[in-house]
Formats: structure tokens, sequence, C-alpha cells
């Protein structure tokens, strides 16, 4: 909240949230979550693209020496073990054909899906950001009012105590001065007087303004918390489901890895 006194500047220059305007490095959260469901896709794609391009490998390594090994000259249980290498490249192939499948059909469906139902996005603008932004306005607009108010009889202050300590030097100088009839000094004297009154009103209606915006403070702070507190459950919400497919993506390889270390137990046992 702003804080003014005669010290200090005219307009507020704190990056405090309840400031003019500053609810805007709330909303532009929303748009970042937008875009972070765009690169967290992203990220899905290019490991998907990875486990598709390791098992292209795997299944051309594979059928290679497969080939070499037929038309070879090694036979019978050492072509078995030879052949029995290639068929755990096979199956890891498939392994990770399964992994990327599910990236691609499972977890990145989830964030696309999440993304459309959570942001509603225009040509120009997300829906939810513009709405959250019209609220912080609608809820600022009184108290900037009041803020205006208070910066301008602070101007008007300020001008009339240097009106008036400059009315008060040529006072002083005139009479001094035994050049100047005694009428010109009265008429200083009198716009000295005047203009201690004109700072003595600047005065009255700057603490008045002060008052009017001390008083509105507590309704405003409550206005503004309540728009706040929607943009905060909407990210406490974005960063729960992002934590959630952080999960799923790193259990999917990794539940696929544990059921083909475990067939391959199975298989070196049962040989």
């Amino acid at each position: 909240m702003s804080h003014h006194s005669d010290d200090n500047m005219l307009i507020p220059t704190s990056d405090s949230f309840w400031e003019p305007g500053n609810y805007k490095r709330t909303t532009k959260r929303i748009e970042d979550g937008y875009k972070l469901c765009n690169d967290l896709m992203t990220l899905i794609q290019e490991r998907a693209d990875i486990e598709k391009a390791y098992a292209k490998s795997l299944k051309g390594w594979s059928k290679k020496w497969n080939d070499l090994i037929e038309k070879g000259p090694e036979y019978g249980t050492t072509e078995a073990a030879w052949k029995g290498v290639l068929g755990e490249a096979d199956r890891l192939c498939d392994l990770h054909v399964k992994v990327r499948d599910n990236l691609c059909n499972d977890v990145m469906q989830q964030v696309k899906s999440w993304q459309k139902d959570t942001y509603h996005k225009s040509m120009i603008q997300i829906k939810e950001r513009k709405e959250m932004e019209d609220s912080f306005k609608k809820a600022q607009k009184p108290w900037s009012k009041l803020l205006a108010k208070v910066n301008k009889a602070k101007v008007d202050y300020h001008t009339a105590c240097k009106t008036e300590k400059s009315a008060s030097n040529q006072e002083r100088n005139a009479s001094a001065d035994s050049s100047l009839s005694p009428d010109q000094v009265k008429k200083m004297q009198d716009r000295v007087q005047k203009s201690k009154e004109d700072v003595q009103k600047a005065k009255e209606k700057y603490e008045a303004a002060l008052d009017e915006i001390n008083s509105y403070n507590p309704k405003y702070m409550e206005d503004m918390t309540v728009v706040f507190d929607k943009c905060q459950d909407m990210e406490a919400q974005r960063l729960q489901f992002f934590k959630d497919i952080m999960l799923v993506f790193t259990s999917v390889s990794t539940f696929h890895r544990i059921q083909f270390f475990r067939r391959s137990m199975r298989s070196f046992t049962t040989q």
C-alpha cells in the first residue's frame, strides 16, 4: 500500500502488489501457465521421438546382424546364443515403442486436455487472464481515484508551500528596502498572509484526502485479495497438475523397464 507524507515523491514508485497496475505480474502467470503447457508437450514429444529413434536403431541393428548370422558359419547352440542377444534387442525395441506410444497417447493427451479445459484462448488473449484483470481493475478503480486525489492535493500543498516561502522572502527583502513605499510593503505583507492561508487550506485538503484513502484501504485490500486468491487457486492447480504429470511421465518408462527386467529374469531362470 502506498504511504504518503510531505517528504515522499509525488508518484509512488513501490513495486508493491497494491500499487496501480502491479496486479499484472499476478495475471501474467495465467499466460505463463498456458505457454508452459506447450513447453511441457514439446518436452514429452521430444522424449517420445528419442524413444522412437532408439527403437528404430535397435530394430535395424537386430535385423542386420540376424541376416549376417543366418548367412555366416556359426551354428548350433552358439548360433542360438547370438540370436538370443538379438531377441533381447527386439524385445527392448518393443519396450521403447510402448514407451513412445504411452507418452504420445496418454501423457501428452492429458496435458493437451487439461490445457484446453483450463485456458480458453482467443486470437489475442487468454479469456481467464482478461477476466482476472477486469476484476482487478474493478477492485482498484475506486482506490486509484482516491490515490489520484491524494497526489493532486499533495502537489497543490507543495506548490502553496513554495509560493508562501517565495512571498515571505520577498516581503522580508522589501521590509529592508527603504526605496519601497509603505503601500508596496503592505501589499507584500498581505500577499504573505494570503499565501499562508492558502497553505493551510491546501494542507487541510491533503490531510482529508489521506484520511479518505486510509479509510478505504481495508475495503480495497479485501476486494483485491478476493481476486488474488482466485489467481492463486488457478496457479496452485497448475502446479499440482504439472507435478502429477511429471510423475506419470517418469513412471511410464520406469514401469515398462521394470516389466522388461522381470520378463528377462524369468526367461533367464527358465533356460
